[in-house]
């Protein structure tokens, strides 16, 4: 009866059973997916997020197959990180919480698989906030570690917890392919919707200044004392303008600085968009220019390089 009493202890719900060497193949396989998934989630987010400031997109054919190269290489390194990821936290954050629910002599429940997630968090917020207080960082780098790594944690871990609990390795390996559409699907719908609030103006995306030719006058100047005065009868006077070498690209360089006077005006990009045309001797001549900032802080910039690298050489008001 005492042998019946133990037994019966063993197979107490929740009580997850043993995993064999495919059930652990499904679960790792589940971590990835779930990592991949948050990591997509994450940066269709960042790309959302990032349409109410300042940006750039190419247009054409060239531009479109590199954006399809970016997203299949992105699609790999997600999918590479994933793997990792789900070999090297995931998996012993779930071994850590059937071992340590066996130790403690409780059945390995999922408040106890979140708790020690959150332990694993806050030792990993320790680890990171302490070296950062002792050289001088913030405090903030503390709950903000914890956090990003529960939340991180949390759904990857849940759903390997889930792929061990089941006890048929089909069954574990469709978990594994549910969790990967629902990610991917996730995302989509983020983005999605993300795009469909932008274009109905739900959410405001970012447009540059609205100015005008007389909001135009006056000095502007960069951040090495170089200055641009544009005048009310279309005249401008350049001084030490230009981008430094520092500034510039590698494969195609800005113009150097001039000195010297010229004519600007008011033009219409290809967008139907304000910009700025300037026509100076050694300076960045015709329709290269644009209005950008903000109605605050508005700038005059124009693209060092490829514009895709965000590399701008800017002027604001002095």
């Amino acid at each position: 009866m005492a042998h019946w009493t133990v037994e019966r202890q063993a197979v107490t719900p929740g009580e997850p059973t043993r995993v064999g060497s495919a059930g652990w193949t499904a679960a790792w396989l589940t971590g990835a997916v779930a990592l991949a998934g948050e990591g997509a989630l994450a940066l269709v987010v960042y790309f959302l997020a990032g349409l109410r400031n300042e940006h750039y997109f190419a247009a054409g054919i060239g531009a479109y197959v590199g954006y399809l190269i970016a997203l299949v290489a992105a699609s790999v390194m997600l999918a590479l990180a994933g793997l990792i990821g789900s070999a090297a936290v995931v998996l012993p954050v779930v071994q850590l919480s059937r071992l340590s629910a066996r130790r403690a002599g409780r059945a390995e429940t999922k408040r106890w698989c979140l708790a020690v997630c959150g332990v694993v968090a806050a030792t990993a917020a320790v680890c990171a906030g302490v070296p950062a207080l002792l050289l001088g960082g913030g405090w903030t780098v503390l709950p903000v570690v914890l956090l990003a790594t529960f939340v991180g944690l949390v759904p990857a871990v849940l759903c390997t917890r889930a792929v061990t609990v089941v006890r048929r390795n089909g069954a574990r390996f469709g978990l594994a392919a549910l969790v990967l559409a629902g990610g991917a699907l996730l995302s989509a719908v983020v983005f999605v919707g993300g795009l469909v609030a932008y274009g109905t103006g739900l959410i405001q995306g970012y447009e540059p200044p609205r100015l005008t030719a007389a909001q135009l006058v006056g000095t502007w100047s960069d951040e090495h004392g170089g200055t641009l005065t544009l005048r009310p009868d279309g005249t401008a006077l350049a001084h030490d303008l230009g981008a430094r070498p520092e500034d510039e690209t590698d494969d195609e360089g800005a113009p150097g600085r001039c000195e010297g006077t010229g004519t600007w005006a008011m033009g219409v990009s290809p967008s139907g968009t304000a910009q700025f045309e300037l026509s100076v001797s050694g300076c960045m001549e015709g329709p290269g220019w644009h209005i950008g900032g903000t109605d605050e802080r508005p700038t005059l910039y124009y693209w060092i390089g490829d514009p895709d690298s965000l590399n701008q050489y800017a002027l604001e008001r002095a």
